[in-house]
């Protein structure tokens, strides 16, 4: 289940929860339990590499 920040427009307060995608719009805040929450969006990183290149260990080779 992915999971979503939102933002309370009441008191300010931002949050995470986990939502099944046909329920992310669907939220109350979990500090003054408003439901005038809005969904935010957020960058997110991914981990790995793609390619067929390789990792160099940045020393100096020979001797």
């Amino acid at each position: 289940m992915p999971l979503y920040d939102y933002r309370c427009q009441e008191c300010e307060h931002e949050f995470e929860l986990q939502r099944p995608m046909d329920r992310r719009d669907e939220a109350d805040c979990p500090k003054c339990g408003s439901r005038r929450v809005k969904r935010l969006l957020r960058a997110f990183a991914t981990l790995g590499h793609s390619g067929g290149g390789s990792c160099s260990s940045g020393g100096s080779g020979g001797g």
